[in-house]
């Protein structure tokens, strides 16, 4: 084998050794981050009118938050508001919990109030889309957010939602999921989205 040869063998190999070393530590990396991750679940959903309001004013309540994840959750917040044409149609009292470790349950009191007289009525019946934010940080400085986003229909009788996605009569959970993103690139987007040509690409990001 010529030297020429040898050097391109010995460069092939150790390009090998480098990608190998980069993948364990990525997966290293992964693992830590999954060790620490907190996952939030609510529990308990209800749907209930409220006394006299004759079908105008309702409540949509959850009873109990969860932590499923591996890590504990810190600063949990929960939010909820759907705002049309600077009418509230949806508005939930944001919650806070200082820790939820893993694995652990806790009972909750979170209450949206759906204003159904500021809802639009579209074919005769009205829909209102309610979007829940849960946000909680991990030990490995992550901001971990979950979203609910779900469907209401005023009208229990003429609704749709017989499915295994309604978690109460006649709202149905239409999508839930959980993104998480380090402090410091949030941190970062924050300052450079006051810069012009860059917040369309930050939200993007």
């Amino acid at each position: 084998m010529t030297d020429s040869a040898a050097s391109i063998w010995s460069a092939i190999a150790a390009s090998f050794s480098a990608i190998a070393a980069i993948s364990i530590l990525c997966i290293q990396r992964m693992n830590m981050l999954d060790a620490a991750r907190p996952e939030i679940v609510l529990f308990g959903w209800e749907r209930k009118k409220e006394p006299g309001s004759d079908q105008e004013l309702e409540s949509l309540c959850f009873k109990s938050i969860k932590n499923i994840g591996k890590g504990p959750a810190l600063h949990v917040f929960i939010n909820s508001s759907e705002i049309d044409e600077n009418k509230p149609q949806a508005v939930l009292s944001t919650k806070r919990i200082s820790i939820l470790p893993a694995g652990e349950e806790h009972d909750i009191d979170g209450e949206i109030l759906m204003i159904w007289k500021n809802v639009e009525n579209k074919d005769g019946t009205k829909y209102l889309p309610i979007d829940i934010e849960v946000l909680s940080w991990c030990s490995k400085n992550y901001r971990h957010k979950t979203s609910y986003k779900l469907m209401v229909v005023q009208s229990v009788k003429s609704h749709i939602f017989v499915s295994a996605d309604e978690v109460a009569s006649g709202v149905m959970m239409l999508t839930r999921n959980t993104t998480c993103k380090p402090v410091w690139f949030l941190k970062l987007s924050s300052k450079l989205s006051n810069m012009p040509g860059i917040k369309k690409f930050i939200q993007k990001a």
